[in-house]
């Protein structure tokens, strides 16, 4: 009887109906199997079945093919005939079989007196499978259907392509109100000279006949401002020593430190930048070179550099662990600033084209990390950003009133400013013979110093309590200022310095002339650095001060003085997890100048904020 329902079980499509009618989730994914494999489970499972007793087989053979039985064999050969497999004829001879391996049994097991087990004459005595055989097949089954499942990635939760594995993705979305006060005493003469050079050149005689340079908002507050920030990008690992990075985010407009965008706006789509794209050789765990668009690969506050900053360039990494509790770190790299084009100036020939001016950063940073405590760290790095070609250069008499729209170092004429550093007018001009009193003026501005960034970053981590801790402090200085530099580069006046020094309490008056290169910061932080989970928390207080000329006032962070440097003030900002991976943040901004007319600037933000 065994042997004719497993040569019946055998059967494809046999087994398919077997796990359409009830059989267990195991049993169906073992169905999608080879032939071989399904011929073994059916063989399995009809052996359990047929262990269940010849008298079950008798009790419902003469049962009506009408009325379903009790029994899964007979309804299993019922089946095999409606679907063809068998004929009417093989199944009654099936049962028939079965009906005479039940009568053998109650013969064997009628004898005159009871058996000592207390079993009755009449009784039938059905074969028994131990549980622990019946485990021993199911379980036996499963692992190779399991095995082979994997192998296969057919029946694997949230199976993917092979790719995919080396992928993965991440994101932020920030929404933000966001609020500018400005104090009723700023002085409303502040000229934009990073609006003039991306706008100008700017005739400087129209002042004259009143038409103003660009003007900064020094007056009118700003409320409630919708805004927004969202990235989204990708890494992916290309085999034991290369990864790559990919992210693009929002920004309204391509600036280098700030991918806020505010919205509305007549509800307009919204731009999106390629905001980093890299490279990463890593041939051992402690070193690296990244090249492209990359994160910044230097340790850093926001003092000098804005938190959205990323570098353009090639940049290498090192660790050296001396012991558990201390190591070293280093950081190299250059970073192409600004390209002159290399048809500049386009209606100029031969040697009136400009001459090779390209702007760089080159940087090297030496740090220590110490664990001195169990639950203390501390990281102090010493770097040197050497800002090459940022200094503008004057020109060389140039004729306007020919009817030429360029000079010779027009190039040299930054390509990103915020505010606060001392620039100067680039063109020397010559007066137009016809009207050497009244001619046109068009001009850029240049930068009057270089930037030689020396700067040295600490940082302590340690809990008090349960409760963690940090503690910044920054200091920076540029080598490169030497202040009557701005006076004294050119003869008969040319050169001479403006912005904080042009900017009077008046139109057209001068202030008198002061600048620094020196800027420093101190924070404390109390609490969970980034909140990434519900209830945690953290709220920190900082002060940073920023001369003039201590840093490119375009690079840095574009929420404190809402950009640029020559500015001092408090920062105070608080975080909240209100789920996991999704924070609330308030923070306040309050600075003002450190010399000139008065400039101050509070802005408030709150914000929610995930990241995924």
């Amino acid at each position: 009887m065994k042997s004719r329902i497993a040569a019946a079980l055998g059967s494809h499509s046999c087994a398919q109906e077997w796990a359409g009618s009830g059989a267990s989730r195991q049993v169906r994914q073992a169905l999608s199997l080879s032939r071989a494999r399904r011929t073994m489970l059916c063989i399995a499972i009809g052996v359990l079945l047929g262990a269940q007793g010849a008298g079950a087989y008798a009790q419902d053979a003469g049962t009506s093919a009408a009325s379903p039985s009790t029994n899964a064999t007979i309804n299993l050969i019922r089946l095999m005939v409606k679907k063809g497999l068998i004929t009417q004829g093989e199944a009654d001879g099936l049962l028939k079989q079965a009906d005479d391996e039940a009568m053998q049994a109650r013969q064997a097991a009628a004898p005159a007196a009871a058996p000592a087990d207390g079993a009755q004459p009449g009784d039938v005595r059905a074969v028994y499978v131990p549980q622990n055989v019946r485990d021993q097949i199911r379980d036996q089954v499963k692992q190779e259907v399991i095995a082979q499942a994997k192998s296969e990635h057919w029946a694997e939760p949230n199976a993917l392509p092979d790719w995919l594995d080396r992928i993965s993705w991440f994101g932020d979305v920030h929404v933000r109100d966001e609020s500018w006060y400005y104090s009723h005493n700023n002085s409303p003469y502040f000229i934009d000279y990073g609006t003039l050079n991306r706008t100008g050149p700017y005739d400087i005689n129209s002042l004259t006949q009143g038409v103003t340079p660009p003007i900064f908002d020094s007056t009118q507050n700003r409320l409630n401002m919708v805004r927004l920030q969202a990235h989204i990008g990708m890494n992916v690992k290309l085999g034991d020593t290369v990864a790559a990075g990919v992210r693009i985010g929002s920004g309204g407009d391509n600036n280098p430190v700030s991918t806020t965008q505010t919205l509305g706006g007549g509800l307009i789509k919204k731009d999106i930048w390629l905001d980093q794209a890299w490279v990463r050789w890593q041939p051992a765990s402690s070193y690296s070179i990244t090249a492209g668009r990359m994160p910044p690969p230097f340790m850093v506050t926001d003092l000098i550099y804005s938190t959205e900053l990323n570098f353009d360039g090639v940049a290498t990494h090192g660790e050296l662990p001396f012991s558990d509790d201390l190591g070293a770190f280093a950081t190299a790299g250059g970073f192409p600033i600004q390209y002159t084009s290399t048809d500049a100036p386009e209606q100029a020939f031969g040697d009136d084209k400009a001459n090779n001016g390209d702007k760089w950063l080159w940087a090297a940073q030496l740090g220590f990390k110490w664990q001195f405590a169990n639950d203390a760290t501390w990281k102090v790095a010493l770097a040197y950003y050497y800002f090459d070609h940022m200094q503008g250069q004057l020109s060389a008499p140039c004729a306007i009133y020919t009817g030429i729209d360029y000079c010779s170092t027009d190039s040299t004429a930054p390509d990103y400013m915020q505010k606060g550093n001392t620039v100067f007018l680039l063109r020397d001009i010559v007066p137009d013979p016809s009207s050497p009193d009244n001619y046109a003026q068009p001009q850029f501005v240049g930068l009057s110093y270089n930037y030689h960034i020396a700067d040295l970053v600490n940082k302590v981590d340690f809990k008090i309590g349960e409760t963690p801790m940090e503690l910044q402090a920054e200091y920076e200085r540029n080598m490169a200022y030497h202040e009557q530099a701005a006076f004294d580069r050119y003869p008969d006046g040319l050169g001479q310095p403006v912005n904080n020094y042009q900017s009077g309490t008046t139109a057209g008056t001068n202030g008198p002339y002061k600048s620094g290169p020196v800027g420093w910061l101190v924070r404390g932080i109390l609490g969970t650095p980034q909140p990434m989970a519900l209830n945690e928390w953290n709220i920190a207080l900082g002060y940073k001060y920023l001369q003039p000329d201590a840093m490119l006032d375009g690079l840095t962070d574009q929420n404190f003085h809402l950009g640029g440097t020559n500015a001092k003030g408090f920062i105070l900002t608080a975080d909240y997890g209100i789920a996991p991976r999704t924070w609330l943040s308030a923070r306040y901004y309050g600075a003002k100048q450190v010399y000139g007319p008065p400039f101050t600037i509070d802005v408030v933000q709150f914000e929610i904020s995930t990241k995924f």
